[in-house]
Order: structure tokens, then C-alpha cells, then sequence
């Protein structure tokens, strides 16, 4: 049985590792040099970057089970620590409330409250918009105040027109309440990832974890092509029979398989397809919008910067959306004990004014903004580069869900085709769901049957919550 895998992100790899642990003879196509996707660790003068911070975290016995196979002794766990900047100072996320609300004064604090007070029991949320959602769980005042410039930021369009679908994904059940109890309780975080102060992180950063799992596929004769880029997939009936990719506008080649398993945007998967597919499902997959993601990275001579992992940016003044700080993910991520290195983040739109900058501009840009906030002297900087990542987050705009169902019917009908992770799915999820999607991919592949589209890491209690 030949397996093709569109992808070596996490749900790519999970996926091609389970196939050849059955046996099955794996092709895995990227356009990378590297394998992980969003969750590569890219290499600067010896010093560490990931593409954003990952934390390892999830709720899956299954998950948690391969993480610490894989890596052993090199999946550290680490104590959370982020913060807010806004209007000069940091506060703690998840929002210690009296602390907050003592930073941000009696008349505000007071105005907070009563607008949480006004919010309770009005709005209903079927339909609902990011906004409604949020006021109705934190009242106007907090919402704006801790959470609506950082979104904005993120998806470049008003949180009014942003699907509470992707609260309800990211930030779950969390309400005003349970962040309170979260605060005084620390059993009270057990049951909203979005509260967690603990996770895993491996020791060299989330590559670490890929390029070994790659290496355990290679061991059982898997076969990986880096720097590809995919051109067409060519359809029959109702099966797809073969992809054609080539490398750096080199010769193209095809290659047939009896299983397809496709992680890349679903819009680009539909886009490549031959014959084209109806003019209907064409439109649908045009009308999916990905945010894109510039990280600029930076290495500072500083033993200490800040102490947090990372803090959000709801500055209005600054462009930058997020920044990392590496050395206190994992110390060996550095390889000077008298250096920091930084990973600032912008949310952007592919050819927009950020995406067209030179890396120096950028890399200019990041710095003046770190000093601006005081988080990083620019005295202090040393050096720096760019990183961008087209379509690397689901909008979760209008019409999104409709436009997604759409094509799923059409892709249902190719009985030998899955998709699977972030961008093949369209859901903006986390690492530990993409690898379950992979899993459940294979085992479809082998005969199982699950339904990927409804996978959800979070109903598959880890052990010590069992």
C-alpha cells in the first residue's frame, strides 16, 4: 500500500508515523526544507528561534503518550508566565482580576464591574460574534480593555466581524467567573487549557520533537521530498490517482499513490485539483481567507530582558502583535548565558506594507518597537533576521463556516483522499490537535473510522486527569 502525505507539519507526521508503523510505504511532499511547519526551530548563529512560541499541552492520553515517547528526558516542563502590555503597564494572563483591576484604577475598575454586571444575561450567543461573545462572558470594559486591540491585531479585521466560533475554540469555556476561581484556586485551571500554568516544551525547541519523529519515519523506510511545491492533483472518477510537484522551477514529476492525505491549505488543495472541480466549490475556497505571520528575530546581549515566556502587545502604538522570549522557554535555546534572544510577531496580510519590507527594515522596526515599550534596550542589540509564513492562520470571518461545509461535500466524495491539521481542515486549532487529525487519518487508512472534521483533543482526558 503507498501512502502520500501533502505536508510534514505535525498532522503529516503523526500521520506518515503511524502508516509506517502498520507497514505502509510513505511519501511525505513540502514545500520546507525542514519538517514541522508552524512548528519548525530554525537555526541563527547557534541560537534557537521557533516560529512563535509552542507550548506542549493537551488533554489527550494519546498525545501526551507520543510526546514523551519521542523525546524522553528532553520534554521539559515549564511554569507559565505572560503578560499583557497596555497603556504602559503588564498584567498577568490569565488576568489575576484584583490585580488588574488595582492597575487599572477605582473609576475604571468600578466601571469594569458594573459592565460585566449590565452584560449578564442578555445577548444570545448562537451566531454570535467574537465581540458578543467576549461582552457577554467579560463585560464591555474588559473586553475592550484586555482583549479586543490584541485580536484586531491578530486578524486584521473588527472583532464585530469575527466568528465566535474561534473563542469558543481558543478560549473555551473561560468566563469571568472561572478566571476569578482560577486566580484564587490553582485546581480551578484544570479544566480550561487556556488557563494552564504548566507545560511541556522540549529542550531544543518544538523541531526538536519533528525532526525526530521524521527521522522514526525514515527508519521504516519512509521517504520525505523537502522543497517542493505541489502543482496539480489529478482526479478520477472518485478517487484521486497521482500529485505533481517539482523544486525551484525544476523538471516537474508525479507520483501516483493508493492513499492521499493532504495537510496544505484546503483552499490551495482545491485550487490544484484536475480536473478543476465545480465553479460552486472554486468560489467557496477562494472566499477562505488565511492571516499570514512575519516572526522577526532578535539576539540581544542581556543575561535577563523580562521574565515572562511571552507577552502580548495591546499597545495600539506598536505594530507588533506578540513577543517571545526564547531563553526562558529553555535555556539551551541560547547558546551565551550572556545573551537573550527575542521572536517578535506581526499578524499581516500577504503583500501588504510589513510583508514588503526588507528583513533589515523589519528587523529595524521590531527593535525601535521593544525599545518604544521598554521591554529591550536597542543599545543592546546585536543582530537579527526574518521569517514569513504565508496562510498561517483560518479566519474565521463571514461566511466561513457555510463556505467550509461546501467544500468538505465535495471533498467527501474521493474515497481515497483525507485532509487533516490546521490549514487542511480550516480550524484554527493547537499542535495536539493536529497530531490527533494525522492519527485518525492513518487509522482511517487502515480501516477505522473517524471523522476528522469533529476531532477534539479535549474530550480524551490525560492520565493524571482521569
Amino acid at each position: 500500500m503507498k501512502a502520500v502525505i501533502l505536508g510534514a507539519g505535525p498532522s503529516g507526521l503523526a500521520a506518515t508515523h503511524e502508516l509506517a508503523n502498520y507497514g505502509a510505504a510513505c511519501t511525505v511532499l513540502d514545500r520546507h526544507d525542514r519538517p514541522g511547519g508552524l512548528c519548525r526551530t530554525l537555526e541563527f548563529d547557534g541560537f534557537l528561534f521557533d516560529i512563535g512560541g509552542h507550548r506542549f499541552l493537551s488533554r489527550s492520553v494519546e498525545v501526551n503518550a507520543l510526546w514523551k515517547e519521542v523525546l524522553g528526558p528532553d520534554l521539559l516542563i515549564r511554569s507559565r508566565k505572560s503578560r499583557i502590555y497596555f497603556r504602559g503597564k503588564l498584567y498577568d494572563y490569565p488576568l489575576r482580576l484584583w490585580s488588574a483591576l488595582r492597575k487599572l484604577g477605582f473609576m475604571e475598575a468600578f466601571r469594569c464591574m458594573a459592565s460585566y454586571a449590565a452584560a449578564q444575561g442578555h445577548r444570545p450567543e448562537t451566531g454570535a460574534s467574537f465581540e458578543a461573545w467576549m461582552i457577554r462572558r467579560f463585560g464591555r470594559r474588559l473586553y475592550e480593555n484586555f482583549f479586543k486591540s490584541y485580536t484586531e491585531k491578530v486578524w486584521g479585521i473588527p472583532c464585530s466581524r469575527l466568528s465566535s466560533d474561534w473563542a469558543s475554540q481558543r478560549i473555551q469555556k473561560l468566563s469571568l467567573r472561572k478566571a476569578i476561581q482560577g486566580a484564587l484556586f490553582s485546581e480551578g485551571n484544570a479544566s480550561l487549557k487556556t488557563l494552564s500554568g504548566k507545560f511541556y516544551y522540549p529542550r531544543l525547541g518544538p523541531g526538536q520533537f519533528c525532526d525526530r519523529l521524521r527521522e522514526r519515519c525514515e527508519e521504516r523506510a519512509a521517504s520525505f521530498y523537502m522543497g517542493r511545491e505541489i502543482h496539480e492533483i489529478q482526479t478520477r472518477d472518485d478517487r484521486v490517482d497521482s500529485v505533481t510537484f517539482g523544486q525551484n522551477g525544476s523538471g516537474r514529476q508525479s507520483l501516483e499513490g493508493d492513499f492521499f492525505l493532504s495537510s496544505i491549505p484546503v483552499s490551495v488543495l482545491v485550487e490544484r485539483m484536475r480536473p478543476s472541480v465545480p465553479p460552486s466549490v472554486l468560489q467557496a475556497a477562494r472566499s477562505l481567507r488565511f492571516r499570514s505571520f512575519i516572526s522577526v528575530n532578535l539576539i540581544y546581549r542581556a543575561e535577563s530582558l523580562f521574565e515572562d515566556h511571552w507577552v502580548y502587545l495591546h499597545s495600539p502604538e506598536v505594530r507588533a502583535g506578540r513577543v517571545q522570549n526564547y531563553k526562558n522557554w529553555s535555556r539551551e535555546m541560547v547558546p551565551d548565558e550572556k545573551m537573550t534572544s527575542l521572536g517578535v510577531e506581526y499578524f499581516v496580510e500577504e503583500g501588504d506594507d510589513l510583508w514588503l519590507k526588507s528583513d533589515e527594515a523589519l528587523v529595524q522596526l521590531a527593535v525601535s518597537e521593544l525599545e518604544l515599550l521598554g521591554l529591550a534596550s536597542a543599545r543592546d542589540f546585536e543582530k537579527g533576521f526574518a521569517v514569513r509564513v504565508p496562510k498561517a492562520y483560518p479566519v474565521y470571518g463571514p461566511g466561513y463556516s457555510e463556505a467550509v461545509a461546501h467544500i468538505r461535500q465535495y471533498l467527501d466524495r474521493f474515497s481515497n483522499l483525507q485532509t487533516m491539521g490546521r490549514a487542511g481542515l480550516f480550524r484554527y486549532n493547537n499542535s495536539d490537535h493536529a497530531l490527533l487529525t494525522g492519527l485518525f487519518a492513518a487509522r482511517n487508512v487502515m480501516g477505522e473510522k473517524h471523522d476528522l472534521w469533529s476531532v477534539d483533543p479535549d474530550l480524551q482526558l490525560a492520565d493524571d486527569e482521569a
